[in-house]
């Protein structure tokens, strides 16, 4: 005697859906939250445009020397190209993303003070104008940051740069006896800023729509994927139940079909294969999405609980944020650098959203699983906010939040 059904398993409402969008239209989003491990990939770029500025800068001033009249702002100037080498080289590292407003600000607006004291620094009697390395410092700081901001920004930003750029270039030509035209001197400070600084905006906003383009023919397909999907998944869940049932259930019913009578201890079984049943199949429908990916990345070593979300905020997730998490999660699961035994993972409600808290005994040492983990920690700080690592050996936890709809 065995049992085969064909009834459809219940629908998960749960489940993610890929269709959803992640991020409104009228929100601006930078490359950094679109390709989170793209950025990582070309941040060397950064790192070397950083050292570069500050050493082109110190060796113009060092062949000009000659010229300069005020030494101490031609130091102060190269302070400030300092400040926005450092922004250059730390503000862009993974462990300090998302590269927030003010770094921007701060980058930008050292080049432009830099600029400006650089060329005060010349005197009213000097053979040039302007310092003319300071433009390429700006225009250069403004390119290297493209793939960190909006593009709306890097726009406004760089016509705000060239304008200022324009205005300390006006200023100094006119307050020289020159034969040099103003404008001429104007322009000449002006090119490399606005070049630079719209050059990288452009790219990031092509690079910005080749991703958009690109996430809308995958999400088509996954769609597409799973629609086919869907009859093969449903028979595997529907064979499952039936296993247990040919298991447990079809012995009994067949010794009863034998003996004819019900004892007390076949009730007893009844009782208890039905709770099971039931039970199982409540757990399947309530099941997040989360938990279905703790399930499936552990298998075997899941017992059911590494995931606590009582107020099933897992849901409320973007669709790039489940993609992180699910990525992270499977790496501590395939890899050897945590105790799987000792992974948990809690949401609690927050007022403004959700926190998530990982609990984790560490393995191996601190170097190698820091260096293991450090691409996923790179892009759980792009996608998530305020994530937060407390190692206390052997004890490993880590927060971020995200807001909920």
């Amino acid at each position: 005697m065995s049992v085969n059904t064909a009834s459809t398993p219940p629908s998960n409402p749960s489940s993610p859906t890929l269709i959803s969008s992640t991020r409104t239209g009228s929100t601006p989003v930078a490359i950094q939250q679109f390709d989170p491990l793209g950025t990582l990939d070309g941040r060397p770029i950064s790192v070397v445009a950083g050292v570069g500025v500050l050493v082109f800068s110190a060796v113009a001033t060092w062949l000009n020397w000659g010229t300069i009249v005020h030494p101490l702002l031609a130091s102060a100037a190269l302070l400030a190209v300092a400040s926005t080498s450092l922004m250059l080289v730390v503000g862009t590292s993974p462990l300090r993303a998302p590269f927030t407003r003010s770094r921007h600000a701060v980058a930008v607006g050292s080049s432009l003070i830099a600029f400006a004291m650089s060329s005060a620094s010349l005197g009213d009697s000097a053979a040039l104008m302007t310092a003319y390395w300071a433009p390429v410092v700006v225009g250069t700081s403004c390119m290297v940051l493209a793939p960190y901001r909006p593009v709306r920004e890097l726009v406004a930003v760089g016509i705000l740069a060239s304008s200022v750029t324009g205005f300390i270039a006006l200023v100094r030509s006119t307050a020289l006896t020159t034969d040099a035209s103003p404008v001429i001197v104007m322009l000449f400070s002006i090119t490399p800023v606005l070049a630079m600084s719209l050059g990288g905006a452009a790219f990031a906003r092509s690079l910005a729509l080749s991703h958009q383009r690109w996430e809308s023919r995958a999400k088509y397909g996954a769609l597409r994927q799973i629609e086919r999907e869907h009859l093969t998944v449903a028979r595997s869940v529907q064979q499952d139940r039936v296993t247990i049932l040919n298991r447990d259930v079809v012995p009994l019913l067949t010794a009863l079909s034998k003996r004819g009578i019900v004892s007390p201890d076949d009730r007893a079984r009844a009782a208890e294969y039905s709770a099971s049943l039931r039970q199982l199949m409540v757990t399947e429908v309530n099941r997040s999405w989360l938990e279905s990916v703790v399930a499936s990345s552990f298998g075997a070593l899941d017992d059911g609980n590494r995931v606590r979300d009582p107020h099933r905020l897992a849901s409320g997730m973007t669709a790039h944020q489940r993609t992180a998490l699910r990525a992270a999660v499977l790496a501590v699961a395939t890899g050897d650098e945590l105790v799987w035994d000792s992974v948990r993972l809690a949401i609690e409600k927050t007022p403004s959203g959700a926190v998530i808290i990982v609990h984790a005994t560490v393995a191996s040492s601190e170097s190698s699983w820091r260096s293991s983990l450090a691409p996923y920690f790179a892009v759980l700080r792009v996608v998530f906010t305020g994530l937060h690592i407390s190692y206390n050996s052997p004890s490993l936890i880590v927060r971020f939040t995200y807001d909920t709809p």
